[in-house]
């Protein structure tokens, strides 16, 4: 019962420190550009809020959203990178937990074959595949300075599908792995994104407002006059 309770313990800090990371990921993705994520997902939007305004303020207008895309990136790089480490120092990866039950540490009843996908992946010796870049990114800059990321070139970064094409393999392997003791999993993370909502509609309808000629003038200068109209129009309904 002992191992049963601390494989069923390993599982569950996979999936917690998993949440984490896709909190993380989405806070970095969707502060970086309002517009690519909902688009990557999905997403519908306010028909009263023109996307292409709201992008362009929370990316060019509110560095703040900037500071925390970067932070949120990093957190989400050391994060995963855990989950998905091959050292067997590492206290919450798939990996130790797939040794344990490979090695009859763990006596649970778990099919291996849920390992497949994810382990695959794992073991990628491949330089350019996702993984790789995100451990190059952790291993190289993320552990040191300031100074030393803003050096990155953007080759080094993979691109936001590319990441959550790697986050989808993992979902399927919690959700597998769940499944073997008849229990489903929240991966949902609406939640925790509902507050930039609130603070990229404060921000939109700040513009709508402003007579600040400097915020005015910026704007014009990105969109078209009937597009500032239209923009400008929408504060007599809010």
């Amino acid at each position: 019962m002992e191992n049963i309770n601390k494989c069923k313990e390993l599982t569950g800090k996979i999936y917690v420190l998993y949440i984490k990371s896709k909190v993380a990921l989405a806070e970095a993705h969707i502060t970086r550009s309002p517009k690519l994520y909902f688009e990557k997902f999905n997403i519908r939007n306010d028909p009263e809020i023109n996307i292409e305004i709201i992008d362009y303020l929370v990316t060019r207008e509110s560095p703040v959203y900037a500071e925390l895309s970067r932070k949120s990136w990093v957190l989400f790089v050391l994060e995963i990178t855990k989950i998905l480490s091959r050292s067997k120092g590492e206290k919450f990866s798939i990996g130790k937990l797939y040794n344990k039950l490979l090695n009859k540490e763990f006596k649970e009843n778990i099919s291996l074959d849920c390992f497949n996908e994810v382990l695959k992946v794992i073991d990628d010796n491949d330089q350019d595949s996702t993984l790789n870049k995100l451990k190059l990114l952790r291993d190289k800059f993320y552990a040191h300075t300031d100074d030393q990321i803003n050096i990155l070139t953007q080759d080094l970064f993979p691109t936001y599908n590319e990441v959550w094409d790697l986050m989808n393999v993992i979902e399927r392997f919690l959700v597998a792995i769940y499944s073997e003791y008849d229990a489903g999993i929240d991966l949902r993370i609406d939640r925790f994104l509902n507050k930039y909502a609130r603070e990229f509609e404060k921000t939109y309808k700040y513009f709508q407002n402003t007579m600040d000629t400097a915020d005015t003038y910026r704007l014009e200068r990105h969109f078209s006059k009937l597009e500032i109209e239209g923009f400008r129009k929408k504060t007599q309904h809010t």
